[in-house]
């Protein structure tokens, strides 16, 4: 990889982590052509597995290059968009 692809690698898997849902190693791309295209691309380098057209996996390659490369920290499973339920008498409640 060169360093203007691990540049560009860095900024996509960046946008991946913020925008996208995650559940430990699987990345939904939410069916945005965005994200779709994302994961193809990482899935092209080897930073992850494609599942299908929506779903990706990171790969032990790409977990270590979002940490060392990224410096996106190693995480637990956190919950998916849509997981949180807001409710008025006692704010925000997170769905079992």
């Amino acid at each position: 990889m060169t360093e203007r692809e691990q540049k560009l690698l860095i900024a996509l898997v960046k946008m991946v982590s913020q925008y996208l849902d995650e559940d430990g190693d699987e990345v939904d791309s939410i069916s945005e052509s965005a994200g779709e295209h994302a994961l193809e691309v990482l899935a092209d380098f080897g930073l992850m597995e494609a599942l299908n057209a929506r779903f990706g996996r990171w790969t032990e390659e790409g977990k270590r290059f979002r940490r060392d490369a990224a410096g996106i920290p190693d995480r637990q499973a956190i919950p998916a968009t849509g997981s949180l339920k807001w409710t008025p008498e006692i704010g925000p409640d997170v769905k079992v």
